[in-house]
């Protein structure tokens, strides 16, 4: 082994036979002992049009720490790759492929290499396929990887020689990775028996079958200290909220019974975490018959010319929109014939005009748009000196048309003519809507429309028909966004209350990171065919208005647990969401936002915000306006899907529960130095200041 300098010496020790060994001194500075390398792991594509890239993926062990690395196999530029020292132990497998029947045609692609130090691994997904995804602790979510020759299964048997691995009890396909001696230390503290089996309801162990161990004792124990230390009033507070509904739920006289130490602890910790674990940071909402069951949904091959014709009649008339529009977002249009249905979807065309009226209204509207391009190219320096306006909206237009879908053959390379049209229709744009201008993401919702009608008076008449559409999302304040993330805040709440409890929890209930989905409505999250099919299912306006707003709650729906066995927080959930781009199945995607609109429309006491975002019938009020204050509680838990029993009992419940969490919380909150009342009023942040700061912080990671 050749060494650069002598310094430091480790001694390597190889075991060639039972009874044989070498020892060789090598530097210490760069000692790195590979541990496992498989060949031909290659990454998933996210399209048809995209290539696979083969790579080697290694384990390698390291002075500071074990590292996990994937590169591609044409940047063999690893550090230090001549000191490594080869295990006697490693796994090794290589295949190389003798055929060479793998070519890349196209110039090569960047591939971000992955390095993950072992210590910010927190999960791996396994695919059906046999893909692998690696999860970081910081919310990173690296491409999935798919092994042509060799196993998956030989990298996770290495891997488990460092961490501690254990299944997700909610999703099959999620493996959580913890340091082995925490993991041995939960171990240590189940051992302990400090919380026995849970007493059913009935009186029997595990609901009266016979004895069940509780299962992960010790992530309630640890979870439940953890989260108190970091945050006391919060931790009191929700664990009096569960106390609350499991008194109104059981009934009080289930748990005021005699019992021995153990089972006082047992049911202690069973109060606190309603049968679900607490992980810290992590509330439980408890709701009971709210949604009705979910269907199952399936989808359509898209439109096809000959179906289309069976809508038109001789003259060109399009008769029957309303079953054409059903038709088209059960299935998308088949790319040869999308240029002619989007311009009757964008509004440039008219549904039951002719083929002669829709060429009369093309060339009047042809020359219109010729019109106002004029207007502008016609401005000379001197005037444009004095047009703050229009100067910063050319500047900021042509600064985004240079980095909009440069990657795409449509219009990538320099001097493209493409990249010129999208310019100009930009540019008209803000002559033919001064008011709204020209807003950053603009460009990314034109380009797509121009690559499809490929005209560029067409493009510009289409474009203009979508921002009829989305205008309210280029708001200067905002506002229009901030309702789009606040209705989300509605729907999730009614789907899912489990992720919503915990989203509330980790700071991220306000839904910033889903901003960049509504904005440009999930182009910067799909490949372009994607793109095109998704926005032509949009703009048919089924199964109800809004219903981009599903489609984000099925992509979180798809993310949840990932999200939450992960226990990432504001930051890391913004990480994991950006990374998801490009992977995103877009038909599981429609399937799942449908089910859900028919389990909402099928189900009562679905609050009235929800109906109305959705364009669901409002349901008539269940009570006068004179009701009473107990009415109005009762009214209160009953939409929320809560049996309540007795209006007594209820509200002498939330009374003294009310009482001791306002006691209890405020002690708790001063001796943990959490009580601003008497801070000077200029230190304490309003609640206002805090959300626009927040928001600012997902605009910086999300799209700007």
């Amino acid at each position: 082994m050749r060494c650069r300098r002598k310094k430091q010496w480790v001694w390597a020790i190889y075991w060639l036979k039972p009874s044989t060994t070498i020892i060789r001194p090598l530097p210490t500075d760069y000692i790195h002992i590979l541990v496992y390398e498989q060949d031909e792991v290659y990454t998933l594509p996210t399209s048809q049009d995209e290539l696979s890239v083969s790579g080697k993926l290694r384990i390698i062990e390291r002075r500071h720490g074990v590292v996990v690395e994937w590169r591609c196999s044409d940047d063999e530029t690893w550090a230090d790759s001549e000191w490594a020292v080869i295990n006697s132990a490693a796994v090794t497998f290589t295949h190389h492929n003798v055929s060479d029947s793998v070519e890349i045609a196209t110039p090569r692609r960047n591939v971000r290499p992955i390095s993950i130090e072992l210590v910010d691994l927190r999960s791996y997904r396994l695919g059906k396929d046999g893909s692998l995804v690696l999860i970081q602790r910081d919310g990173t979510t690296h491409p999935a990887l798919k092994f042509h020759s060799g196993s998956v299964s030989n990298f996770v048997e290495v891997l488990h020689r460092y961490v501690a691995v254990r299944k997700s009890e909610k999703d099959n396909n999620l493996y959580l990775v913890s340091d082995k001696r925490q993991a041995a230390m939960d171990d240590e503290l189940s051992a302990m028996n400090l919380v026995p089996a849970r007493r059913g309801i009935g009186g029997g162990w595990g609901g009266g079958t016979g004895h069940v161990p509780w299962a992960n004792t010790q992530q309630r124990v640890w979870g439940f200290f953890n989260i108190l230390k970091r945050d006391p009033y919060t931790t009191t507070v929700n664990a009096l909220s569960k106390f609350y509904d499991a008194v109104l739920y059981t009934g009080v006289e289930g748990y005021v019974r005699e019992s021995d130490g153990e089972e006082d602890v047992a049911e202690l910790f069973n109060s606190l975490n309603v049968l679900e674990d607490l992980e810290p940071g992590y509330e439980l909402l408890t709701k009971k018959g709210t949604l009705s069951e979910r269907p199952e949904v399936e989808r359509l091959a898209p439109l096809t010319h000959d179906e289309f014709q069976q809508f038109v009649d001789d003259d060109g008339r399009i008769l029957d929109v309303g079953p054409l529009k059903k038709r088209i977002f059960r299935g998308g249009i088949h790319p040869n014939l999308r240029r002619e249905l989007w311009c009757f979807l964008l509004g440039h065309n008219i549904w039951n005009s002719t083929y002669i009226q829709r060429e009369e209204r093309r060339q009047e509207r042809e020359n219109l748009y010729y019109t106002m391009k004029q207007q502008w190219k016609t401005i000379t320096e001197d005037q444009e000196s004095r047009f703050s306006g229009f100067k910063e909206r050319r500047s900021l237009i042509e600064k985004d048309v240079n980095r909009t879908d440069r990657n795409h053959p449509f219009f990538e390379g320099e001097h493209n003519t493409n990249v010129t049209l999208l310019h100009d229709v930009l540019m008209t744009y803000v002559m033919y809507n001064f008011d709204l201008g020209y807003v950053q993401g603009m460009s990314d919702l034109l380009a797509p429309i121009l690559y499809v009608t490929q005209n560029e008076a067409t493009a510009f008449w289409c474009f203009a028909g979508y921002m009829d559409m989305v205008y309210r999302n280029f708001d200067v304040d905002q506002s229009g966004m901030k309702q789009q993330l606040k209705d989300m805040h509605q729907i999730v709440r009614l789907v899912d209350p489990e992720l919503m409890s915990y989203l509330e929890v980790r700071d991220s209930a306000n839904f910033y990171f889903c901003f960049r989905w509504l904005l440009v409505r999930f182009k910067r999250e799909l490949n372009y065919a994607s793109t095109l099919r998704l926005w032509e299912v949009l703009w048919t306006g089924h199964p109800c208005p809004n219903f981009h707003l599903l489609v984000a709650v099925a992509l979180l729906d798809t993310e949840k647990n990932t999200i939450m066995e992960n226990k990432f927080g504001f930051t890391e959930i913004l990480k994991h969401i950006n990374d998801i781009s490009l992977r995103i199945d877009l038909d599981a995607t429609l399937r799942k936002a449908e089910a859900i609109h028919l389990q909402i429309a099928s189900s009562p006491n679905v609050p009235d915000s929800v109906r109305i975002v959705l364009g669901l019938p409002v349901q008539e009020p269940l009570s006068s306006p004179h009701s009473t204050c107990k009415d109005i509680v009762s009214d209160d838990r009953i939409s929320n899907g809560v049996d309540v029993t007795s209006d007594e009992g209820l509200v002498g419940t939330v009374g003294l529960v009310g009482v001791v969490s306002s006691m209890i919380g405020s002690a708790v909150r001063h001796l943990s130095g959490d009580d601003l009342i008497d801070a000077p009023l200029e230190t304490v942040p309003t609640q206002e200041q805090e959300e626009e700061k927040c928001f600012e912080t997902a605009l910086s990671h999300q799209f700007v």
